[in-house]
């Protein structure tokens, strides 16, 4: 081979190797779980960064905030573009219930679950060359349940039924003390039956939807399935139901098969593994903890230690661990120096240097300036971020320096998505990779852990007429204020343009939120419009004073003789009421706009002071 053979041939062996899925240009056949922005916008947006094509079905087809999920409209969509897809990945829960608040509150017989997904499954004959990748949940069994999300009855007897479940699974590991067993009876003399059934009943066939999905593994239905756990503590009917579907899965090699707790994360682990596959890419990861419960730390809603909650991760996307070696990604798990974590809410959550953290920092610093990619796994607290850790990046300007950055919800769910951005970060140009961590921060850093509980205390003040409702609805007013507080934090601390920074609340509750970081500065900055819609108030309950006095004054009447005629006493007391009427009304106003501003002061004391 001469030498212009050889570069030729170095060329093109060159260009295949750093092929990336913008260059392949794959397309992804994507059906996710409902339309919240974890599963849908969040999920889809970091696909697309990473270069790929991303069918999506009507967005009325998905289960929503107020509406149920459309099987076999979704399935109809599925048959009709998959021929456009070079991979599928699929949630089971939209395509046989719904959605995975459907899955919870469904009426459906047996008979039609089980035809529609044997409609999944035929996916496999009549696209054998498109590989597909489904995702299903085991039923949660939370200790009480939000209005709307589980079946009615839970709302008042949600606790007993955790509680009696908790009975059951312990009863299955090692049996009751009779404190126990009094407390089962009591129980079950509480709750009528006809709601055990149910919910019992429910659960049966989840299982038997599950224990199907782990046989098509084994039979090679599926290039991969993965089995989350949707917030599955320690001791409940979730982590009961796991462990006997675990065993089911017995023998199934790990690149075909995973259970591990999740839900949210499970779309975006699995397009991940397909892009993965794609690329013939298994990356090696390395993970490193700081000084505290490191590996051996269990989270909230996820029920076992978070080392091995990481390494099926891993399997899942095709990855595999490394420790002496160069790693193609560091994932940087923080954790607490307990064994076990609290609310990011809470007070403790406030932004004081450990020394601890500080090494934990230095780790991350030295594996940057290496060029190894660093994502950060930040689930010291649960449903938010660490402000101390967050503090430091900003302190040494690391947080645009990471490949990617998690700190939301469960545990579970920000490790998948730390390994799943972390490794398609790669693929990225520079502003979209910019454009996830900033989204990533606002949702995990500025409103889980920090606005959330402020956008909390003001809808109680709201609620109780304390402060003024300026927006037709509440949930409108919420998000004005969210909106207002998240463009503060992008411009303060991430240098963001707040005019690119739009928000809503779109399950109209405050457990998440939506953060739309736009290419262009078009969304209006919401500070200058409540500051607009606060000085309009006020000057027209001044107006209204003002007003009121013209009339009081032109009620009376000055003689030539300089004296002055009242008007009809019963006149005269309607005007001066209405005057006083109209100056409390400026007066209350005055105050609430003082008490929002106070309000607004302490929320701003709950971070830090800007570098200049």
């Amino acid at each position: 081979m001469n030498l212009l053979q050889k570069a030729v041939s170095l060329a093109v062996a060159s260009f295949f190797l750093c092929a990336s899925p913008a260059a392949l240009a794959k397309t992804i056949l994507y059906v996710p779980q409902d339309d919240r922005p974890v599963d849908y916008e969040y999920t889809v947006s970091t696909a697309e960064a990473a270069g790929y094509d991303v069918l999506t079905p009507p967005a009325q087809y998905l289960s929503g905030m107020n509406f149920h999920g459309s099987p076999d409209k979704l399935m109809a969509w599925v048959d009709a573009n998959a021929g456009k897809a070079d991979a599928m990945v699929l949630s089971i829960d939209s395509l046989v219930y719904g959605g995975l608040v459907d899955s919870r509150k469904h009426n459906l017989p047996m008979e039609t679950l089980t035809a529609r997904l044997e409609k999944v499954e035929a996916l496999h004959k009549s696209h054998k060359k498109v590989p597909i990748y489904v995702f299903s949940t085991v039923m949660r069994s939370p200790w009480a349940g939000g209005k709307g999300v589980e079946p009615d009855y839970y709302l008042t007897m949600g606790s007993d039924i955790y509680q009696l479940a908790s009975l059951q699974a312990k009863m299955d590991e090692e049996g009751l003390n009779p404190q126990e067993r009094n407390d089962w009876f009591a129980i079950m003399r509480r709750v009528p039956m006809e709601y055990l059934q149910d919910w019992y009943n429910r659960r049966r066939k989840n299982m038997s939807i599950n224990y199907r999905l782990i046989d098509d593994a084994r039979k090679g239905v599926f290039t991969y399935y993965s089995l989350g756990h949707d917030d599955n503590s320690v001791s409940t009917q979730s982590s009961l139901e796991s462990k006997y579907l675990e065993m089911a899965g017995d023998g199934i090699p790990k690149t075909a098969f995973g259970s591990f707790p999740g839900a949210d994360q499970l779309g975006l682990l699995l397009i991940t593994r397909a892009s993965n596959d794609f690329n013939n890419y298994h990356p090696k990861i390395t993970v490193i903890y700081p000084l505290g419960g490191g590996e051996k730390t269990v989270p909230r809603y996820d029920g076992q230690a978070i080392g091995k909650t990481i390494a099926s991760h891993v399997e899942a996307i095709g990855g595999t661990m490394v420790d002496n070696e160069r790693p193609d990604l560091l994932l940087a798990v923080n954790t607490p120096l307990t064994t076990s974590t609290t609310e990011s809410a809470n007070f403790e959550n406030f932004p004081i240097m450990l020394q601890s953290t500080r090494d934990f920092l230095t780790q991350i610093e030295k594996a940057v300036n290496l060029g190894i990619p660093v994502s950060i796994v930040d689930m010291a607290f649960s449903n938010g971020s660490d402000n101390t850790l967050v503090y430091g990046l900003y302190q040494d300007q690391m947080m645009y320096r990471l490949a990617a950055y998690n700190g939301w919800n469960t545990a579970s769910n920000s490790v998948g998505y730390g390994i799943a951005q972390g490794v398609l970060s790669k693929y990225m140009t520079a502003d979209a990779h910019r454009d996830m961590l900033t989204t990533q921060y606002l949702d995990n850093w500025a409103y889980q852990a920090n606005v959330r509980d402020y956008i909390y205390r003001m809808q109680q003040k709201l609620e109780a007429g304390v402060v003024t409702q300026y927006y037709p609805t509440l949930n409108e007013e919420l998000q004005s204020r969210t909106k207002e507080q998240l463009q503060r934090y992008a411009s303060t601390y991430l240098g963001i343009d707040p005019k690119t920074v739009d928000v809503t609340l779109p399950w109209q509750r405050l457990f998440e939120v939506y953060v739309d970081v736009k290419p262009a500065p078009t969304v209006p900055l919401e500070a200058d419009v409540r500051h607009d819609m606060n000085s309009r108030e006020l000057q027209s309950l001044a107006n209204e004073v003002s007003e009121a006095q013209a009339k009081l004054d032109a009620s009376r009447t000055v003689n030539a003789d300089g004296t002055v005629s009242q008007a009809d006493p019963a006149v005269q007391a309607q005007l001066q009421a209405a005057k006083a009427a109209a100056q409390a009304r400026y007066e209350q106003e005055k105050q609430a706009q003082a008490i929002n501003h106070s309000e607004e002061k302490a929320q701003q004391s709950r971070t830090w002071a800007a570098q200049k």
